[in-house]
């Protein structure tokens, strides 16, 4: 008896629900007479993609990074964007949309070297793709006490010395003349004072501590070689590049002072440093150490002094080493074989794919066939690019001329500009995301049609309730089309969730419809998932349109590991959700999952 109402229940469920379908063991062999309308997608650049590199540098400063970097960018036939970092404020947003990767070089920020790192802060906070260190690397590295303290723990030789915060420090008597001051938190030696004896280096501090508003070093000054020991990320790992030696001659000072870098080194004070193999390993493994220690990503220097007795001591770090072409870094990348657009491009490289990318994907260019013609699409970073089955959506509708659309979760504006081509004389795109309502306007008027599109800003229908916003927008509109996130979870996880089983867009959208279509020829266009409560969703839509008709189904096949990507444990929530009929999915005879893209026509509003 419980065999036969079970049958009896089934094969009425399969009258009255065209989803049921999905459930038959047979449901695989159906096809739909319907001659189905091909789609294409083509890139529009296949290769040699050209990337936007933006560049920061503080227009005060005497580096020229930024040109340097510009000529290395343009040689490997990318564009570049200089921005200037004390307007990083005003430019951040506009920076990180435009631009595939940007390499910071910032000097100051607010005229201090201590706020760089703010700089990065607010590009990363912005999404950016630093090339380099990222903002916490970057305090640390800056910051010479906390980065020395971590190097000394990590047994890195650093050079002994006391922190002086105000005037009334006193030395101690290890510690002799000459002595090194230098601010904690600046770079390119500003500040940096050599005293040969007790009572210069007390004046000097209280001027530098007046002067720069912040903690010095105080150090002991090392006779021996000056350093620098480049680092850049390879396809090998990590790698030092030929380490360049400082003719300190040249300085006339005994050290590297900010008079000497301001201004371009003569070739000659610089050379690669001749060092017994021993030592040279031993120099190139406590940088490698070094570079782990402090967090640092792609690209680095550090600044040696290498004492008579074969001591190498750390001085500092610097993340962003002068990449001007005649500058350190560059040299010691020309000697290791790499000339200047090969050293940028390993720059890049090493970005790209620390972001998991082969090429930027800044923006997207494509072209996609509809049956009135060619529609070509930007699709910014951030925008969901249209799938397949918003494509095959965009060859169903069944638009006339003159009639008035509403699209809902406008993205890209795909179904807008189908819309439009078909002959509808008036489209109102929504969205509430503004860079998909950006793309929307840029590209109906990329395809000639920005005079019937009007896009708004808001969630589903609220644009259209008040007057002063609509002007002259139909409130009832012929044709509505609807593509809301609808991925089921047990938690929302991004802007794919739908709620608990996928239906909350779903049934909001289908349940405020009837007061915005046209109740004589108006239709509702929903593009849903089988995943979302297929069953639930077409007793809602019986309960608000006298005909709703399945018009097309495809195929989309997924891995769990593709849902558990989005949130841990969503597979296992959607095989809750199948077990209790409310998503519908399953295997093939090769194992492959998948659901069904449901293609729903709606009229006849109640």
């Amino acid at each position: 008896m419980a065999q036969e109402i079970m049958a009896s229940s089934e094969k009425q469920l399969f009258q009255n629900n065209p989803f049921s379908i999905l459930l038959r063991p047979s449901w695989r062999t159906w096809l739909l007479t319907e001659r189905r309308r091909s789609a294409s997608v083509r890139p529009l650049r296949e290769s040699g993609y050209r990337m936007r590199i933006g560049v920061i540098r503080t227009l005060e400063s005497v580096c020229r990074c930024a040109e340097s970097i510009a000529r290395g960018l343009a040689s490997l036939g990318h564009d570049t964007i200089i921005a200037n970092s004390e307007e990083i404020e005003f430019q951040a947003e506009n920076l990180v949309r435009q631009c595939d990767l940007i390499i910071d070089h910032t000097d100051t920020f607010k005229g201090r070297g201590f706020f760089r790192a703010l700089v990065r802060l607010l590009l990363e906070s912005r999404g950016a793709r630093i090339v380099g260190s990222d903002a916490r690397a970057c305090f640390l590295a800056d910051d010479k006490i906390a980065s020395k303290a971590q190097l000394s723990a990590a047994g890195i030789p650093t050079p002994p010395g006391i922190i002086a915060t105000s005037k009334e420090f006193e030395l101690p008597r290890w510690l002799e003349p000459p002595l090194v001051l230098k601010p904690a938190f600046e770079h390119m030696s500003r500040g940096l004072f050599l005293a040969r004896n007790k009572p210069d280096a007390h004046r000097h501090a209280a001027d530098l501590l007046q002067r720069y508003g912040q903690p010095l070093l105080i150090e002991t000054y090392l006779e021996g070689r000056e350093l620098a020991v480049p680092l850049i990320a390879g396809p090998n790992g990590l790698e030092v590049l030929t380490i360049l030696e400082w003719r300190l001659e040249d300085t006339g000072k005994g050290v590297l002072s900010e008079t000497f870098k301001q201004v371009d080194p003569p070739e000659a004070s610089m050379m690669p440093a001749t060092l017994p193999p021993y030592l040279k390993e031993k120099i190139e493994s406590l940088a490698r150490k070094a570079f782990e220690i402090l967090g640092l990503r792609d690209y680095a220097r550090f600044d040696l002094r290498l004492t008579q007795d074969g001591t190498p001591f750390f001085l500092e770090a610097n993340i962003t080493p002068s990449l001007e072409i005649g500058e350190a870094f560059a040299r010691s990348a020309k000697w290791s074989g790499l000339d200047y657009p090969a050293l940028i491009e390993r720059l890049l490289s090493s970005a790209l794919s620390r972001y998991c990318l082969t090429h930027a994907t800044r923006e997207k260019r494509m072209t996609i066939e509809l049956p009135t013609g060619p529609v070509i699409l930007e699709v910014p970073e951030g925008v969901h690019v249209p799938p397949p089955s918003t494509i095959e959506l965009g060859n169903l509708l069944d638009i006339h001329s003159e009639e008035t659309v509403l699209d809902l979760g406008c993205g890209s504006g795909l179904l807008s500009i189908a819309a439009a081509k078909l002959g509808a004389k008036e489209v109102v795109a929504i969205d509430i995301d503004p860079k998909a309502l950006h793309a929307t306007a840029n590209n109906a008027k990329r395809n000639k049609v920005e005079k019937k599109i009007r896009v708004l800003a808001g969630s589903w229908f609220e644009p259209l309730r008040g007057s002063s916003i609509l002007g002259n927008v139909s409130k009832k509109f012929d044709v509505i089309i609807a593509t809301p996130p609808q991925t089921p979870g047990h938690r929302p996880f991004g802007n794919r969730y739908g709620g608990l089983d996928g239906t909350d867009h779903l049934f909001t959208i289908i349940d405020h419809v009837p007061a915005f279509l046209d109740t004589e020829r108006g239709r509702l266009w929903l593009l849903a998932i089988s995943l979302a409560n297929p069953a639930g969703l077409w007793q809602r839509l019986e309960e608000r349109f006298r005909n709703v008709s399945l018009v097309y189904e495809t195929e989309r096949f997924f891995t769990p590991d593709e849902y558990e990507a989005m949130e841990v444990g969503l597979f296992s929530h959607l095989l809750q959700l199948r077990s209790s009929g409310r998503s519908q999915f399953d295997q093939d005879s090769k194992g492959r999952w998948f659901f069904r893209n449901l293609f729903i026509r709606a009229g006849g509003p109640l």
